[in-house]
């Protein structure tokens, strides 16, 4: 079996025991996972840091592992935001807020599993549905991914421009969902009252070479989304988010 078939087994097989536990509750330790799963304690380890940056498990410094109490998380890859809009039979549109190339820091680079100081591509852009404020996204991506950071355009669909012009193939992605309330400047442009919650949707994807690809947090109008859940996500069953 190969390196990489050997990583994927073994976090599958972590999975597996983490849904055992509830939010909240410790897992076993490296030590003993390591015993269970008949692997050498670096290899586990480096499984263990994938499920922590997917959000499925937590570190708590000289105590253990946890299950993560996140909302909700799911790995499925669903329809993007221009093309659900589209289904929807209105007009997507992006406007973009800010853009800057930065250096991770170490909760990014955690994030996209990056060493600190990487350059990476962040902006943020607000997202329409027939000229109608729908969502606020950020976005960071690594520019060594990027053939070019210049021809990157961001104006619509983010996977099919990182397929078209940088073949990059989305192949998965961690999806966390959250109720919460956004800063001042969000609730502005998602003309929303001061102190309003909002739909939160934190995704990490990753492409065909298991490569983390790109972070994103969006923030949605909450009068004008709806979500639903699936155990599973593809391009032949209903997509993850909805449009009320």
């Amino acid at each position: 079996m190969s390196t990489k078939s050997v990583g994927i087994f073994l976090e599958e097989e972590l999975k597996r025991i983490v849904s055992l536990y509830n939010p909240g509750e410790k897992i076993p330790g490296e030590r003993m996972l390591a015993v269970k799963l008949n692997v050498a304690r670096m290899t586990l380890r480096h499984a263990i840091e994938n499920l922590i940056v997917q959000g499925i498990i937590e570190r708590r410094p000289g105590s253990g592992t946890y299950v993560s109490n996140n909302c909700f998380s799911l790995s499925a890859k669903c329809r993007s935001f221009s093309a659900e809009i589209k289904s929807q039979g209105m007009i997507p549109k992006n406007v973009i807020l800010w853009k800057k190339s930065s250096s991770a820091d170490l909760i990014i680079s955690k994030k996209l599993r990056i060493p600190i100081g990487s350059k990476v591509l962040k902006f943020s852009r607000l997202r329409f549905g027939d000229q109608i404020a729908m969502a606020v996204q950020s976005v960071t991506i690594p520019l060594a991914y990027l053939r070019s950071e210049r021809d990157f355009h961001l104006e619509g669909s983010l996977e099919d421009e990182l397929r078209a012009q940088h073949g990059i193939s989305i192949a998965g992605s961690q999806t966390e969902i959250s109720v919460g309330k956004p800063d001042l400047r969000i609730s502005s442009l998602l003309e929303l009252v001061v102190g309003a919650d909002c739909l939160i949707k934190e995704s990490i994807d990753s492409d065909e070479k298991l490569r983390t690809v790109m972070h994103s947090k969006t923030w949605y109008h909450p009068d004008r989304f709806k979500i639903r859940f699936s155990t599973s996500c593809d391009e032949n069953e209903n997509p993850l988010v909805s449009f009320g």
